[in-house]
């Protein structure tokens, strides 16, 4: 007999990766039989989300807002439209994820009980959990978690953007490609780039992209935003909303597992892309490995920060955070002698050691070099004599 509060399975936070890993667990018939406590935060989620894929599952696509075959980059006097073959680039507003999971999903599965009751700690080992929610406490045999708990980890370079959905009198977007970056605008001592959606020939979204360790006042990112539309697409046309994020460009401080064993799910567990911050399809990808490990008893397989693609991001990482002005040739580069498909597949992680080889050769050298000897100089440092970082907060994903 189940005991009160008791379950098989707790997942805290009901954000992606919460509903995700449900989702992934939910394929399996064995879950008919778990006792499930999903625990939220009772706060309305305001995220949306831009990936690529080949095949996606009929389920997603349902909630798909707009998708598009082609990708522009530019830069300065530099333009590339590619189609992406068999991929598509799609955008998923966080108003159709979330209502699907929670109208149509959950009702759907009676096992699994949803409490807006914030979690606080979590207590126990592996087989006998129990976290403190509010005044309760509940105890499982598994805990997956996708909030901080504790103290807030030390970033010290974030991407942080400010977007907005805009609609124009007269057609001034090409709603057949999505703009992933525009480097044709002033840097200002970082490394930032406008990212556009087109929805229609009038309507779209238009956000503003830093890589930097400090946010810009909310003033500052909407003076910019308007410039750039009123020199680039005119003035007539209206605000419909306004969005604001960051995402941590960070290395080495995320972890699979939580200080009692428990699963650590989505960002606190890295699924965010260091150098990108795309999640939605590694954090996809990770709840079907952990859905798979729960019914087999097999480890899963997770994204290792110690491969070779960790490697590769941390020598970008370091490039962005000490010569920032950098990043517009790199890109520029990168864009201009690779083939775009070829490019998300190693944003993807797959692509062979020859493909990287050729990749590589074809950006700025002598910084990569500068790069990989400081982060082998930084392996000699004992922890004190590293430089200091900055503590910010994150938003869960």
């Amino acid at each position: 007999m189940q005991q009160k509060n008791t379950y098989d399975l707790i997942v805290i936070g009901d954000g992606l990766s919460g509903f995700l890993l449900l989702y992934e667990l939910s394929k399996y018939p064995e879950f008919a039989n778990q006792q499930v406590l999903l625990l939220g935060d009772g706060q309305e989620k305001h995220r949306t989300w831009c990936f690529w894929e080949k095949n996606l599952e009929p389920v997603f696509q349902q909630m798909v807002h707009t998708s598009w075959k082609d990708l522009t980059f530019r830069s300065d006097n530099t333009e590339i439209r590619e189609d992406l073959g068999d991929l598509k680039y799609y955008y998923i507003p966080g108003e159709s994820f979330f209502s699907y999971f929670q109208e149509k999903f959950l009702p759907l599965h009676p096992h699994i009980t949803y409490r807006n009751d914030r979690a606080l700690k979590v207590n126990g080992a592996p087989g006998d959990f129990s976290v403190v929610a509010g005044d309760q406490v509940y105890k499982a045999k598994n805990v997956y978690n996708s909030v901080f708990l504790g103290e807030k980890p030390k970033i010290d370079l974030w991407q942080h953007f400010r977007g907005w959905f805009i609609e124009s009198e007269e057609e001034i977007f090409d709603p057949g490609s999505a703009v992933l970056m525009d480097f044709s605008i002033d840097q200002q001592g970082a490394c930032r780039f406008m990212y556009i959606l087109p929805f229609s020939a009038k309507s779209a979204l238009v956000e503003l992209t830093y890589f930097d360790p400090e946010p810009l006042g909310m003033s500052e990112y909407d003076k910019e935003i308007e410039r750039f539309i009123n020199g680039r697409m005119g003035k007539n046309y209206r605000i419909l909303k306004k969005e604001y994020g960051q995402i941590p460009m960070q290395q080495g401080v995320f972890h699979h597992y939580g200080d009692h064993g428990e699963i650590n799910l989505g960002t606190i567990a890295g699924m965010a892309k260091p150098t990108t911050g795309f999640a939605f399809q590694r954090i996809m990808k990770d709840s079907k490995a952990l859905a798979r490990a729960y019914f087999t008893g097999r480890e899963a397989k997770r994204v290792d920060e110690t491969d070779r693609f960790a490697f590769y991001d941390s020598l970008l990482l370091w490039i962005i955070r000490n010569h920032p002005l950098a990043g517009k040739n790199i890109f520029t580069l990168l864009f201009q002698q690779t083939q775009m498909d070829r490019i998300l597949r190693f944003l993807d992680q797959q692509t062979n050691i020859w493909e990287e080889v050729n990749i590589f050769a074809r950006l700025p050298v002598p910084i990569f070099l500068r790069a990989l000897f400081s982060k082998l100089s930084e392996k000699m440092l004992p922890e004190t004599e590293k430089e200091p970082v900055v503590i910010k907060d994150l938003q869960n994903v």
